[in-house]
């Protein structure tokens, strides 16, 4: 964010004695190239000579030009863009009765100004949704994450991640983490094992093994995806040796062990050989 914003009661000669057109309170009262008055998007900050649009999300320098300057900002591509957005945005009735707002305001100028700055960030958010063609579902977590992140105001500013960082961090920090916290859960809590078999795009056969248990940390029972195996058979034999492998793999004891939930397709039932018999005469305990 830029820096502190000013409002009426503050006087701007004590911070602009050197600036050649200092910044006048009564501009705000008055209407820029498109018809809009300037204190609907303007917003005086505490540099000396410069100001912040909130439609454009950037600062504007008015020292050398005075009001002017203003007017010349107003008739910029990217300022129309934002303010025929937002003038649209604005019909919605839910600005209208938006119970927050008025405990928010302090001036007949402000109102205005917080609700396009909403509805600016409304349509930041729709628009990469519509980009990156994603599910509208993701739209209320998008913006906890974006809340998230603003708690470091600093660290976000620096971030920047392309997409092959994105992926090595996400196979050898976030995965790599993930999976052996969920290792020595297994090593000392009893869970499930949940099997299935399915063919990717690729016409790959792949076993997806699911574990199932009860954190403690969240007082409930959870399913966490433990791994997935590309065979090149999925027959009884093969699915079960590669189920126990995995998992002594990784030292579980099977004790922990205290059921299997699989399909009935005829991979996991087996019309000669059943993998069920196989897994609970050589390793489950309780059959």
């Amino acid at each position: 964010m830029y820096a502190r914003e000013f409002h009426y009661d503050y006087n701007s000669l004590q911070l602009e004695g050197g600036v050649r057109n200092a910044f006048m309170w009564n501009w705000i009262e008055r209407r820029d190239g498109n018809g809009d008055t300037i204190g609907t998007w303007c917003k005086k900050i505490n540099v000396a000579g410069q100001a912040y649009c909130v439609f454009c999300n950037s600062l504007l320098k008015y020292g050398g030009e005075g009001f002017k300057a203003f007017t010349n900002h107003s008739k910029t591509v990217t300022h129309i863009k934002y303010s025929k957005c937002i003038r649209h945005s604005m019909t919605l009735s839910n600005y209208a009765n938006s119970k927050n707002t008025d405990d928010l305001l302090e001036t007949d100028a402000r109102p205005l100004v917080i609700v396009t700055r909403k509805a600016r960030q409304e349509l930041l958010i729709t628009s990469f949704i519509a980009e990156n063609s994603l599910s509208f579902n993701v739209a209320p977590n998008l913006i906890e994450l974006c809340k998230q992140l603003r708690r470091d105001q600093t660290a976000l500013n620096l971030l920047e991640m392309s997409k092959t960082t994105a992926c090595y961090k996400m196979k050898y920090g976030l995965a790599k983490t993930i999976k052996e916290n969920i290792i020595k859960t297994l090593k000392e809590t009893p869970f499930s094992l949940n099997l299935d078999e399915s063919t990717s795009n690729a016409q790959e056969s792949i076993l997806a093994i699911l574990v199932q248990f009860y954190d403690n940390n969240q007082n409930e029972v959870v399913v966490h995806h433990f791994a997935s195996l590309k065979m090149e058979s999925c027959n009884s034999e093969a699915v079960f040796k590669a189920v126990v492998n995995t998992i002594e793999d990784n030292n579980i004891p099977w004790a922990n062990s205290i059921s299997v939930l699989m399909d009935s397709c005829n991979t996991m039932r087996g019309k000669k050989r059943v993998l069920k018999p196989d897994y609970g005469q050589t390793k489950h305990p309780t059959y």
